[in-house]
């Protein structure tokens, strides 16, 4: 395996996380019923922020790999 492939599937997690957040905010657009409203309140926002985390943390173990930080 890679070693780079770690850094990777990180990646796609927090891309799914943040896909994820983006069609419930959609399904909120869409269609706002109270329940739909509900889930993205307690669901979107965390899952965004979670995908946000992680992005930054492959971010700086990319740098700090390539002795930039």
């Amino acid at each position: 395996m890679r070693p780079t492939a770690g850094r990777v599937t990180w990646l796609r997690v927090a891309i799914v996380l943040a896909v994820v957040a983006n069609l419930l905010a959609l399904a909120v657009l869409v269609r706002g019923t109270p329940h739909i409203v509900t889930v993205y309140m307690f669901l979107g926002p965390p899952l965004f922020l979670l995908g946000f985390v992680i992005l930054v943390g492959a971010i700086l173990a990319d740098l700090r790999s390539r002795g930039l930080v």
